[in-house]
């Protein structure tokens, strides 16, 4: 293989800890550096956790005596000829352990591929490979051909999404003989056998990988039937979809990715009347207005109640009168008008949009993941929300985080239907408001909508606030630090709640009607497993006892688990990023 595949800044990265293998293992630097990976661009559900069974006696995989042959998987069943291509699902800006991944070892040599794509390859024998990878939302194929010249191919393999780790396992399918397109999605591989466990991690001897490969991985050793020699293909189908009521949400699929480098590029690409999958990079993109472009607005000051040392500032509409001097302030913000069949994703640790509001209005069938909406206006009051939703269907926001935001963070007008977040992360610290946190963060106006594995912190209510007859599930959340109440339910509403953790807030709970005695919303929560901690547990409206009248019972299926299981799970995943968010930073 020609050395100059394998000059890639991950690749750089990854070679110190690579030779750091212990003995047992081939490592020496000329095989590693038969090792690639795709070069730059130039610019949970499991898919086979093996669990406990089919551990393997010592000695049917061994990995004791050096390879014998360098040759990758020979015959063009399994893959000969293909070639690496930039492809920017495959990032170079971080290593092992820094981010989303995967994470393959092999007995001998080796190809990966992702959804048909040749993302990987390598003759060095046992030596750990991280590739940094973003899954699209729905289907995705990971396949690899193994070989081994001497004893049984084998692989261990773990994948590090979003939201969950997958693991290899009995559940991924194998074949000695695979016919073309074995690794594409819309390959049948149901004539193909189940993966046979070969072994633990650290389970074999001369297996056990470096410090690259997670210590903790339940990942199983995984070939085929005893005996087998030569090349065998494994693959297995992971799927990154919707729970709730926006199960039907598939966005942009089907369309080729397509990456943007500017705010233009990203107005034109989610404007399209056509279907689109659109890439964010990773990392901060400044998309605030500046110079002639930035709009200079009339605001009015305004003291805080219990804070009359802290002055906040207004936008003022046009029929607005202010008691005080106004006072003549930049915004700065854009909103991003989405329309129908789209999937926006935000690659790698994160795209962090500053400046940047969402707005999805009469539009069907979107997808915004992986991304970070803020300082929409962080300064000032009431200039911007951070996502509109108006009278749309089938919307899927998935680990999206919302801070610095001068409005509601979700605004959620009427007709909105089919709609879920999850792992969503609204912060409402913000310093410039009263109370340094967010007044109202988020309203729900004749709505449908699932809220799960989500966090809500730092606001004063409506965290969220259902009304006008909306229809709201919230399961296996957490919701921090509000000032008032937290959950509402007003006017006809109906809103399921269960499995939940309330921390340090005044009131877990409120019931109102619509304003004129009539039509009180309803909220069941008695019962439903949540958790009320630091004095959380106040309910305010109809008796003041935990809510437990009669709501919608939610038409899809969903799995649910105890609020304290969640919770860190929640606190981990949730947001941009997930476990590896990068930092949002105010200048």
């Amino acid at each position: 293989m020609d050395l100059p595949r394998a000059h890639s800044a991950s690749w750089r990265r990854l070679l110190p800890g690579l030779l750091a293998l212990g003995s047992g293992v081939l490592a020496c630097q000329e095989d590693l550096l038969q090792t690639a990976v795709r070069p730059p661009d130039g610019t949970g559900g499991n898919g086979g956790n093996g669990g406990e069974g089919g551990q393997a006696a010592l000695g049917e995989l061994d990995c004791t005596t050096p390879a014998t042959s360098d040759a990758l998987p020979p015959g063009a069943a399994f893959g000969e000829g293909d070639v690496l291509e930039p492809w920017p699902l495959v990032s170079t800006s971080y290593g092992a352990g820094e981010g989303p991944g995967l994470y393959v070892l092999s007995r001998d040599t080796f190809r990966v591929y992702v959804d048909g794509h040749l993302v990987a390859e390598s003759t060095a024998a046992r030596t750990p490979l991280f590739l940094p990878l973003s899954l699209l939302p729905g289907a995705s194929v990971i396949a690899i051909a193994a070989h081994a010249a001497v004893g049984a191919p084998a692989v261990l393999v773990q994948l590090d999404d979003l939201s969950a780790s997958y693991f290899s396992g009995e559940s991924w399918k194998v074949s000695t003989a695979p016919e073309g397109g074995w690794q594409d999605v819309g390959f049948d591989d149901e004539g193909w056998a189940n993966a046979r466990e070969l072994g633990a991690l650290d389970g074999l001897p001369g297996c056990d990988p470096d410090g690259t490969f997670p210590d903790s991985s339940t990942a199983r050793w995984i070939g085929t039937e005893e005996g087998t020699t030569g090349s065998l293909a494994l693959r297995t189908t992971i799927h990154i979809e919707p729970v709730g009521f926006a199960e039907a949400t598939t966005g942009g699929a089907g369309a080729p990715p397509t990456l943007v480098a500017s705010f233009d590029e990203l107005a034109a690409a989610v404007s399209s009347p056509d279907p689109a999958v659109i890439l964010l990079p990773e990392g901060v993109s400044d998309f605030r207005r500046t110079g002639s472009d930035a709009t200079t607005r009339s605001t009015c000051p305004s003291t805080c109640t219990e804070e009359p040392e802290k002055t906040t500032l207004q936008i003022m509409s046009t029929d607005d009168t202010c008691a005080q001097p106004v006072v003549e302030e930049l915004t700065t913000d854009r909103a991003l008008e989405v329309a129908s069949n789209k999937t926006i994703l935000g690659l790698g640790r994160g795209a962090l949009l500053r400046g940047v509001g969402l707005h999805v209005a009469g539009a069907d069938n979107v997808i915004a993941r992986n991304l970070a909406l803020y300082d929409i206006n962080a300064r000032l009051f009431e200039g911007g929300d951070a996502l509109t939703l108006e009278g749309a269907s089938r919307l899927w926001i998935d680990h999206v985080t919302a801070k610095w935001v001068s409005d509601a963070h979700a605004d959620v007008h009427a007709g909105t239907t089919q709609t879920t977040l999850s792992y969503v992360l609204l912060d409402g610290e913000n310093e410039a408001e009263c109370g340094d946190r967010e007044h109202w963060m988020m309203t729900l106006t004749d709505t449908e909508m699932t809220i799960h594995h989500s966090r809500f912190e730092q606001a004063t209510t409506r965290a969220p606030a259902a009304t006008e007859s909306s229809l709201l599930h919230v399961y296996n959340s957490v919701f921090s630090s509000t000032s008032d109440w937290t959950v509402a339910s007003r006017c006809q509403s109906e809103v399921l709640l269960e499995g939940s953790v309330f921390e340090n807030v005044e009131a877990a709970t409120s019931l109102g009607d619509c304003g004129d005695g009539t039509g009180l919303g309803l909220m069941q929560a008695a019962g439903r497993g949540n958790v009320y901690r630091d004095g959380s547990a106040v309910f305010l409206g109809g008796d003041g006892s935990e809510p437990a009248d009669d709501v919608f019972v939610p038409p899809y299926e969903y799995t649910l688990v105890p609020a304290t299981d969640a919770l860190g799970q929640v606190v981990s995943r949730a947001g941009a990023g997930s476990l590896w968010a990068l930092p949002l930073v105010l200048d």
